[in-house]
């Protein structure tokens, strides 16, 4: 019995030794990030004291968009080794992340006091954050950068983010520069390998690239974020069938849930939605922690057409991640507003799409959707707001057919008829061989002459007839209608062109036999 526990201790300190901190961070490197923490969790229980430790754990599941998980590891390693600068690091990234300035300077201000600004480490992990959040801080990264080189001049991490840092700024020669130093100090150094291979991606010049995550490739197979880009190269090259290869490699060596959470993400930007719900379904049986799932879900469903699913799925989204303080998207408040909206819930809808345009003044396209949605409450003065306000922001300030359309019909109802037939005449100039831009005037210009003395509707009505095709007669039977009824009486009464009210006339019995007035104008002795 002695024998077989003492064997079953050398093999337990055997996988502890073969699972290393570096083995652990390789891992979350290469976005192995549930197998991460199986060796941090082991590595954590072994040395439970140990502030590093609980460092990269954080980072593992922080790099993974999980910071509800990341913050109390990075806590949990301040309260075992408060003399640990990484931890505040770790708290600092969460709350800079999560838009909280003051904590996350605190936090930075720490670290860099209990290391004397001489880890560079810790300058390093500052500055990426700096750098990859979405409110950035690169002249600081860039400082923080120089002085972890002055520490450590022969480590191709700091020239790889000092890279990334000058390509934030646009600068691509810099860029290049930093990547080149980090390989002149590691030829195999697989990260700067692949950032330069993204560098030619952003720029478009896709042949280059591709050359830079071959190359990756051929250094170390294992080193899936290569097989990740490649593929979102070669869908971006149109190279569907190829790209779909590579997502395949990258979840056989990432076969968990954070790799095929990815995949979905890709497949979203794909545009294959229907794939995207099927694999979010699948990784849902057995695991339903990841938020963000959540979110593509009621993307997806909006662009698949089932919005009540959309709607479920953003309500769940917005309900987890207002609890664990998860930083919100102006594309999760749009695709919850036009979700909302195409559930019947307008009110609502217009409201979210208004918060998607607060947080992004780009998304202008937005003001036609609150305008149609504050069309259908009726709230005219919403309505022509927004449909302005789309027109305004539009390319050539000038908006599409719908904008003027739409526009048209908030002051037609709002009874400001001349503003109407502006509008419609933006319709009928944009798309002359639309009937409706000419129907819609001959409306407007019917409450600008009610009794049709002067005629003002007459020639729209004339076009309108002109341009509704014989195919599409029946579904705009009864505005052809009330055309031919103006037309007949126009010219029978007004203008007394018998002919032409008689050939008005006789196409209204065409489409309408039983129309009373058409009957009763057809017995005029002036008709026969």
């Amino acid at each position: 019995m002695k024998k077989i526990l003492c064997f079953g201790l050398i093999i337990g300190a055997s996988i502890l030794k073969a699972q290393t901190l570096s083995d652990a961070v390789r891992m979350t490197e290469n976005e192995q990030f549930e197998s991460a923490n199986k060796i941090f969790e082991k590595l954590t229980s072994a040395e439970p004291n140990n502030g590093n430790y609980y460092y990269y754990y954080g980072e593992n599941y922080f790099q993974n968009d999980q910071l509800d998980k990341a913050k109390p590891l990075f806590q949990k390693g301040v309260n075992v080794n408060p003399n640990n600068a990484l931890n505040y690091v770790g708290l600092g990234k969460v709350a800079y992340v999560q838009a909280n300035t003051a904590d996350a300077n605190s936090n930075f201000f720490k670290a860099k006091t209990i290391s004397q600004s001489k880890n560079a480490t810790v300058l390093m992990e500052i500055a990426e954050v700096y750098i990859t959040s979405d409110v950035k801080n690169i002249s600081e990264a860039i400082k923080l950068l120089q002085q972890a080189i002055a520490l450590e001049p022969k480590n191709p991490e700091i020239f790889t983010l000092l890279g990334d840092a000058y390509l934030e700024q646009n600068d691509g020669n810099q860029a290049i520069a930093n990547y080149e130093k980090a390989l002149d100090l590691d030829k195999k150094f697989t990260k700067a390998i692949l950032r330069e291979g993204k560098l030619y991606s952003r720029a478009k010049n896709y042949n280059v690239a591709l050359e830079y995550y071959n190359k990756a490739i051929g250094i170390d197979s294992s080193f899936a974020p290569a097989f990740r880009e490649r593929a979102e190269l070669r869908f971006r090259a149109g190279q569907a069938d190829r790209a779909s290869k590579d997502y395949e490699k990258y979840l056989k060596l990432n076969d968990n849930l954070s790799a095929k959470t990815r995949y979905a993400e890709f497949l979203f930007i794909a545009k294959d939605y229907k794939k995207t719900i099927d694999v979010i379904n699948d990784i849902q049986k057995t695991d339903t922690s990841y938020i963000n799932l959540y979110r593509l879900l009621g993307y997806a469903y909006y662009e698949t057409g089932k919005y009540p699913e959309g709607m479920v799925n953003m309500d769940k989204f917005f309900k987890k991640a207002n609890a664990t303080s998860k930083k919100l998207l102006s594309s999760d408040y749009e695709y919850l507003g036009k979700n909302q909206m195409k559930a019947g819930k307008d009110s609502l809808g217009t409201g979210s799409l208004l918060k998607a345009i607060q947080m992004d003044s780009t998304k202008t396209d937005l003001y036609g959707d609150i305008a149609s949605g504050c069309l259908k409450q009726k709230n005219f003065a919403c309505a022509i707001e927004n449909y302005e306000k789309k027109i305004a922001v539009s390319k050539n300030k000038t908006g599409g057919v719908n904008d003027y359309y739409g526009l048209g019909r908030a002051y037609y109802y709002s009874k400001d008829y001349v503003k109407a037939d502006t509008a419609f005449a933006q319709v009928i100039r944009m798309q002359p061989a639309l009937s409706i831009g000419y129907l819609w005037s001959a409306l407007s210009n019917i409450q600008l002459d009610t009794d049709s003395k002067k005629g003002l509707a007459n020639p729209f009505f004339e076009k309108f007839v002109e341009t509704v095709a014989p195919a599409d007669v029946e579904k705009n039977k009864k505005d052809l209608i009330l055309a031919y009824e103006y037309l007949g009486y126009y010219d029978q009464f007004i203008v007394k062109n018998y002919p032409k009210a008689k050939d008005y006339w006789t196409r209204l019995k065409g489409i309408d036999p039983e129309n009373k007035k058409a009957s009763k104008a057809l017995t005029d002795p002036n008709l026969k």
